[in-house]
């Protein structure tokens, strides 16, 4: 049965040897290209970091944009709001104006036409008037005269009344 714990000169020797080429071999072959591709890996993932801080970046910005935009659009809407309210009490006091120009127009126009019953009925009620005199006149002085002459004297009788009151 072998002894482990053994010293022996040339299998620390051999050893030593073994472990230096190894050692050599691993960095000019393996050690090289690990740290290569360690590098490489650095600089992928610092350039993916400085993407995604500037596409932080540039998604802070386009929010700013959306958000004044967004502002914007409210002040818009606000605005048309006013001037939709302003134009729609423009419409109702234009409105308001012409049912009152109606209705002062449908006054004055009822006014005309009472007037000018009031005449047509003036000028009747002395027309009759005239006829009642003319025919009481006649009875009275039992004579007939010219119905026409008859008018003529009742009606100037009567405008002169007309013009005393």
């Amino acid at each position: 049965m072998p002894n482990f714990l053994e010293v022996s000169p040339g299998l620390i020797f051999w050893t030593l040897v073994n472990f230096s080429i190894f050692l050599v071999l691993l960095a000019r072959f393996v050690w090289k290209p690990l740290l290569a591709a360690l590098q490489q890996r650095e600089q992928q993932i610092a350039e993916a970091l400085r993407s995604a801080e500037q596409a932080r970046h540039d998604a802070e910005q386009l929010l700013q944009q959306a958000q004044q935009q967004l502002q914007e659009a409210q002040q818009e809407m606000q605005r048309l709001i006013r001037e939709g309210k302003q134009q729609a009490d423009a419409f109702l006091r234009e409105a308001a104006e012409k049912a009152e120009q109606l209705k002062r127009q449908k006054l004055e126009e009822a006014e005309r036409e009472l007037h000018r019953q009031i005449e047509r009925a003036y000028t009747q009620l002395y027309t009759e008037i005239a006829d009642l005199v003319l025919e009481g006149t006649a009875r009275l002085i039992q004579q007939t005269l010219d119905p026409a002459a008859h008018r003529r004297l009742v009606e100037s009788f009567l405008a002169e009344v007309a013009r005393h009151n």
